[in-house]
């Protein structure tokens, strides 16, 4: 099942693997870069949302995955790239924290 839609596997793979590839490198960046301290950990954290849409809105302009499943993709990114920002960029203490780390 992918995104409540049944789905093969070699539809799953070729679909959704390559999405799922990058986005653990990119998490793999941004584990490395809170661990040590680096400012530009946090630009990666938005742009891994930024990703999942620009990713699904591709896929399903060129219908290559349902518009359910595209949807639900860009709603969730939308939500989670939403809070995350808010948390990096507007909530004062982190804010501050990562105006200091890029002032280092």
């Amino acid at each position: 099942m992918m995104g409540g839609e049944r789905a093969t596997r070699t539809e799953w793979l070729h679909i959704a693997a390559p999405l799922v590839a990058v986005i653990g490198c990119l998490m793999a960046c941004i584990a490395y870069g809170f661990a040590t301290q680096k400012s530009w950990s946090r630009y990666v954290v938005i742009g891994m949302f930024a990703l999942i849409v620009l990713y699904a809105s591709v896929l399903g302009a060129l219908n290559l995955i349902h518009h359910a499943i595209m949807w639900r993709a860009i709603i969730n990114a939308s939500l989670f790239g939403g809070a995350s920002a808010w948390y990096f960029y507007l909530k004062p203490n982190v804010a501050a924290y990562f105006r200091g780390l890029a002032n280092r």
